[in-house]
């Protein structure tokens, strides 16, 4: 569909540039609260059916399905990282009532596990977003977040003390192999 047709569907020119503000507003708000870990706050981003989920592509296991505000606000509240979305600046075609966009996007989250590790992720996709003119103004009806790189990495941090040695190595032992680790 094309830019001069997505605005003729609008009711005015002033109405596309007032829906499309508020909608830039809207993913704004998405990286705030999820970031910041206010589970009801981004849950209210989505009509009350709305859903966030992963798109599955070819070799990736199932990802995230998750459907309405009690569930969204769970998953966002349950998350364990620390995190940061940079967002770009949404492509966003306007269809009346409804309006689809796609927003590239760069994420970053770490946690510090059990033992002290730092466990950190990063992540570089986009989100497929249907939006839905409501009562309460511009929702996210639905999310499909795609994953074009995503990396996993943990970081050990220095280990100030010194490696035990043995007086002695122990003898070679004739066909004892080795130990791969890679």
């Amino acid at each position: 569909m094309s830019r001069a047709r997505d605005a003729s569907l609008s009711e005015t020119p002033l109405q596309s540039l007032e829906d499309r503000l508020s909608l830039m507003q809207l993913e704004g708000a998405y990286s705030t609260y999820y970031d910041g870990g206010d589970g009801a706050g981004w849950a209210s981003l989505f009509t009350e059916d709305g859903i966030y989920q992963t798109r599955q592509l070819k070799g990736q296991p199932p990802g995230n399905f998750v459907q309405g505000h009690q569930a969204l606000a769970e998953f966002c509240n349950s998350n364990r990282l620390k995190c940061i979305h940079f967002l770009n600046v949404p492509d966003i075609r306007l269809v009346g009532d409804d309006a689809f966009g796609r927003v590239n996007f760069k994420y970053r989250g770490h946690f510090t596990d059990d033992h002290g590790h730092i466990q950190a992720t990063e992540v570089e996709g986009f989100y497929d977003v249907a939006y839905r003119r409501t009562e309460a103004g511009w929702r996210i009806r639905r999310r499909f977040t795609v994953y074009f790189e995503r990396t996993q990495k943990t970081i050990y941090g220095y280990e100030p003390s010194v490696s035990q040695f043995e007086p002695q190595n122990p003898p070679i032992q004739d066909n004892a192999g080795f130990v791969d680790a890679r």
